[in-house]
């Protein structure tokens, strides 16, 4: 799992975006930002990279990726 953060603390400008791969099969891109979370199924992981980069694309994000192993 991937989890990247835009290091912003304010609740009403914090954005979370997490890549991972759902054990039933498709891989996931949640989107949490102002305390709602939108998530969407892709079928491979090129396609699931290409919207969470997509995501980050603005402003400096942060890898979170080692808080969850």
């Amino acid at each position: 799992m991937e989890h990247r953060w835009n290091g912003t603390t304010a609740s009403y400008r914090r954005q979370d975006v997490f890549l991972r791969v759902n054990p039933a099969g498709p891989w996931e891109v949640e989107h949490r930002r102002h305390g709602r979370s939108v998530m969407r199924e892709y079928a491979t992981e090129r396609e699931a990279r290409r919207v969470a980069d997509g995501l980050c694309a603005q402003g400096e994000w942060r890898n979170l990726e080692h808080l969850h192993r």
